[in-house]
């Protein structure tokens, strides 16, 4: 197995110097850095974590806290983040905690299953006030996707209000004007930008977004059902139908179909995250597209301190048959 004198050797570079390239260190040259990584690249060159720990008194893991969903949203973030992460010389933990037991009253405790550099954390808990007071209290560089930018850690903002303020006025294009939304838990700080923003963008349009209208989710497949029927009882059912994230869309499309409804001719459905659930559907969802790969890269650069904030990230309307 090659070893970091190999590498040294191969790169023409000192042991130091390689050294400070494998553990991410931000001041070394880009022409000196690219040698030393071309040089592991050809002699496949695995540095020993357990040394780098007892040599660096770091521990070269990023901890993300996640809930124990598995949608393709959170399954993208997490591949994102450890590519990421896996770049910069580092490891990803993902650390699983119940929202259920969060958000009980009582004692509650974060525990962790190693000694993190740093920390991501994602939604639902970039804005749970119990969560953050958790996190603060370990003393972590901590980054929160999608949280508020209110001094706590990093956040990564990502823009959901004007991207919904677009879904609004396609929808609207398309001719309709009783809407409705499946909006996500009052507890979800940042998807309530989405609700936000829908409602600004059919109000530019004179359209006004009814309370009747508006009904809460978990951002669950099941909430999306139980809140599709509840849609269709109003005296005066909506034409169209957004969706905060994708899996409550599809669970409202999918109880449509069942019951009848044509989908986009009778009621029109859109959802938010792009997932690739929507495009393996009939009909395909029209949807949101967040750069998940974009939003992972600038989180575990804030986390190691190699970003200043992330800049304007690209979503964009997907459109597709359903809407």
């Amino acid at each position: 197995m090659a070893t970091i004198k190999d590498v040294a050797q191969r790169s023409g570079i000192s042991i130091k110097t390689v050294s400070r390239v494998i553990n991410g260190a931000s001041s070394v040259r880009a022409n000196v850095r690219a040698k030393v990584e071309q040089a592991i690249r050809d002699l496949n060159y695995r540095p020993a974590l357990a040394a780098r720990q007892l040599a660096s008194g770091r521990s070269f893991i990023v901890a993300m806290i996640a809930p124990r969903l598995t949608f393709s949203y959170f399954a993208g973030l997490m591949v994102a983040s450890a590519s990421a992460c896996r770049a910069a010389g580092h490891h990803l933990v993902l650390e699983v905690v119940d929202a259920a037991e969060l958000s009980q009253h009582g004692q509650w405790q974060l525990q962790l299953s190693c000694e993190p550099d740093a920390v991501i954390v994602v939604p639902p808990f970039s804005d749970d006030p119990r969560m953050i007071e958790a996190l603060c209290a370990l003393g972590k560089p901590l980054v929160r996707i999608a949280g508020k930018n209110d001094g706590i850690g990093h956040s990564v903002e990502v823009h959901d209000h004007a991207i919904a303020q677009e879904m609004a006025a396609y929808l609207v294009g398309k001719g309709h004007t009783r809407l409705a939304m499946i909006a996500p838990p009052h507890s979800q700080m940042a998807a309530e930008e989405r609700l936000e923003g829908f409602r600004d963008g059919l109000a530019e349009h004179g359209i006004e977004l009814a309370a009747s209208c508006i009904v809460r989710g978990t951002m669950r497949f099941e909430s999306g059902v139980a809140a599709f029927k509840e849609l269709m009882a109003l005296p005066q059912r909506p034409t169209a139908i957004f969706a905060a994230n994708d899996v409550m869309a599809l669970g409202a499309m999918s109880t449509a179909l069942r019951l009848g409804f044509r989908v986009p001719q009778d009621i029109a459905i859109a959802g938010f995250d792009n997932a690739v659930e929507g495009q393996m559907c009939f009909p395909t969802l029209t949807s949101i597209h967040q750069p998940i790969e974009e939003i992972a890269e600038a989180a575990v650069n804030l986390a190691l301190g190699r970003g200043h904030g992330a800049g304007s990230f690209h979503h964009r309307l997907v459109i597709r048959e359903s809407a």
